[in-house]
């Protein structure tokens, strides 16, 4: 969709502390003279910051919600923050998709006249590491740490899907990709929603868009449910295509908390023991395009079976208990 335009602040002196965001596919000025002929205020609005965007859509909803969640917001249907411009303009600064404001930045400001030709010497092998440097929070972080703690219930927060649901969905805004999992798998299980495989597919599908590629592996999930996998192999085939596209995806990747979180990753052990109990309990084998997976994550997963047998026959549940023991020693077996 072509949705190039600005963002822009506009303030006025009769609403003082107030800043209004908004965005025009026209000229903020252009924009600021409508506002002013028809609010009736006693003076005009006035440009005060304007930034051009490929989607001005898409990051004029990531600005509001980014200084929503710093309580700069109003009122949630209203485009008027009491936030300090310098505040504004960083949320702006942040938003995705700016246009026109490449810099080209040089190391330092070094005065040639200060430094001699001379012959290489050991000292050039002195070099600052970049990758040293500490990786800067994305805006989403706080929030997504903040809607985990709600969904878990951790430390003295009580369990709450309904606000997990709600600070997920402002994560994703801010360009959380982890998000947009974690709201699809809510809708899967109907956590604060009603259950909903396609609003939970809909939710991956774009999750995996952002860069996530958890998301593909709980399309496969999804896709491979013992209610679904029965529709004349379709259901089926999607499954094996999302596997494959996972694991295309996965190669080399590492817990980042951008494209992946360690509840993720944990996520993906459980479901490989989950496959592997349904081979054993009901003769359903698992999608072809894993077994390579299962060999080379063999090791985590026998271990981790083998305490999930535990845990569940110290719960008083020996019959799952047996099935897990048999799936700890299926992957012990792959390594040797």
């Amino acid at each position: 969709m072509n949705d190039v335009g600005h963002l822009y602040v506009l303030a006025n002196s009769a609403m003082p502390g107030l800043v209004k965001i908004g965005k025009t596919t026209r000229s903020p000025t252009e924009r600021a003279t409508e506002l002013s002929g028809v609010t009736g205020l006693p003076t005009p609005f006035i440009v005060v910051y304007e930034q051009l965007f490929g989607d001005c859509s898409a990051a004029e909803s990531f600005v509001h919600t980014y200084l929503a969640t710093k309580g700069f917001r109003i009122s949630d249907n209203r485009e008027f923050f009491s936030a300090p411009v310098n505040d504004v303009v960083r949320a702006i600064a942040l938003a995705p998709g700016a246009l026109g404001n490449d810099v080209t930045v040089t190391d330092s400001a070094l005065d040639p006249n200060l430094f001699e030709s001379r012959q290489a010497d050991d000292l050039d092998e002195l070099q600052i590491s970049i990758g040293s440097r500490p990786t800067p929070r994305q805006p989403w972080e706080s929030v997504y740490e903040e809607a985990d703690t709600n969904y878990f219930g951790i430390g003295s927060v009580i369990r709450d899907f309904k606000e997990a649901m709600r600070l997920f969905k402002q994560a994703a805004k801010l360009g959380s990709a982890p998000a947009y999992a974690r709201i699809g798998l809510m809708h899967a299980r109907g956590e604060s929603v009603a259950a909903s495989d396609s609003a939970a597919l809909d939710y991956f599908k774009e999750g995996a868009r952002k860069g996530s590629w958890y998301c593909y592996w709980a399309m496969g999930m999804l896709f491979f449910q013992p209610k679904t996998i029965n529709r004349q192999g379709v259901d089926l085939a999607n499954a094996e295509k999302c596997f494959a596209l996972f694991l295309e995806n996965w190669k080399g990747r590492v817990v980042d908390n951008s494209h992946s979180t360690q509840f993720e990753l944990q996520s993906i052990d459980f479901g490989c023991q989950e496959l592997m109990a349904r081979k054993i309990q009901d003769s359903v084998s698992p999608p072809l395009a894993l077994t390579g997976f299962f060999v080379e994550r063999s090791v985590q997963l026998a271990v981790q079976s083998r305490k999930m047998a535990e845990d569940l026959k110290l719960a008083g549940v020996p019959n799952a208990a047996a099935t897990y023991l048999a799936v700890a020693d299926y992957f012990q077996s792959l390594k040797t």
